[in-house]
């Protein structure tokens, strides 16, 4: 059976349109008609790869590490605050698939700004979107010198399945040799391909909805924006998210302890923040092994 999108995409333009009308949802924030796009047309794909990420419903993926962004911000003492934080999922340049028994666990790096380079702190969320999308302004990479980690878990087999999978790219104008042996009609595109454009924007759509549900959730220091963003991911999309007005409280998303937070609050109450969580988890939180993500490996050598 051949699924609609194989003929579909085999004009490049409907595949790009497909792909602006995703991305366009992304940039509104609104994930979850995002997914469901994808999820659509995934249902009817019978592959290991579509019943994988079937299953990656918006809750698989978890980030650690929330509070310490917090406490960065409040602690930093620098001549400028904090006014902008940027997020990118990010996947080594040069990875070996040698070892077909290795997972490749996406990296989640967090990078710290003020309006030294960039006037965050006035611009709109439509600004901050247009000045995201332009990896070419002044601004991109002149962060602040502060060590801010996340821990991701959750999208690691689907990137590994990604990274590893052989139709990857389609080039049209050579369709007649590389898929004759498939048996292909000269108008169809490959399901592989499909398969991985699709499952590629859900993973990136995944990742998106795990930092807006903490942002929405625990909120920020302020209402300082969240920029987020991907490298080296094949299909990457960015937006750029706001905390929502409420007392500020600072909270991490913990897998052994569950933070209720009581938003609005009229009254005055001791604000959980970072350091005091931090406390009561100091026994059951296992120490994670700081590594240097791709974005610190390139702010470092521009600084040099």
């Amino acid at each position: 059976m051949t699924h609609p999108l194989q003929t579909k995409w085999f004009d490049e333009a409907a595949e790009a349109e497909y792909l602006s009308q995703v991305e366009a949802f992304v940039h509104a924030g609104d994930l979850d008609i995002a997914a469901q796009r994808i999820l659509d047309d995934l249902e009817d794909m019978d592959t290991p790869l579509a019943a994988l990420c079937r299953e990656l419903d918006e809750d698989a993926v978890e980030l650690s590490g929330w509070a310490e962004i917090g406490d960065a911000i409040a602690q930093y003492e620098g001549e400028e605050p904090i006014t902008a934080v940027h997020i990118v999922m990010s996947n080594e340049e040069d990875l070996v698939f040698e070892d077909k028994s290795t997972v490749h666990h996406p990296d989640a790096e967090v990078v710290l700004y003020t309006d030294e380079h960039f006037a965050f702190s006035a611009k709109s969320r439509a600004e901050l979107l247009a000045a995201a999308l332009n990896p070419s302004a002044d601004w991109y990479g002149k962060s602040e010198d502060l060590e801010v980690y996340l821990e991701m878990n959750g999208l690691s087999e689907l990137n590994t399945a990604l990274l590893r999978h052989k139709r990857q790219y389609h080039f049209r104008d050579q369709q007649h040799v590389l898929d004759a042996a498939e048996g292909l009609a000269a108008d169809i595109i490959p399901l592989p391909y499909i398969e991985f454009r699709l499952c590629a924007m859900l993973r990136a759509i995944r990742f998106h909805q795990a930092v807006k549900s903490l942002l929405d959730g625990f909120g920020l220091s302020g209402k300082i924006p969240v920029i987020v963003g991907m490298h080296n991911m094949k299909i990457e999309f960015t937006s750029v998210y706001v905390p929502r007005e409420a007392k500020v409280v600072e909270a991490a998303k913990m897998p052994k302890l569950a933070v209720k937070i009581e938003r609005n609050m009229e009254e005055d109450t001791q604000e959980l923040t970072g350091t005091l969580l931090r406390q009561k988890l100091k026994e059951e939180e296992p120490e994670v092994e700081e590594k240097v993500g791709f974005f610190r490996r390139l702010f470092q050598r521009k600084a040099a």
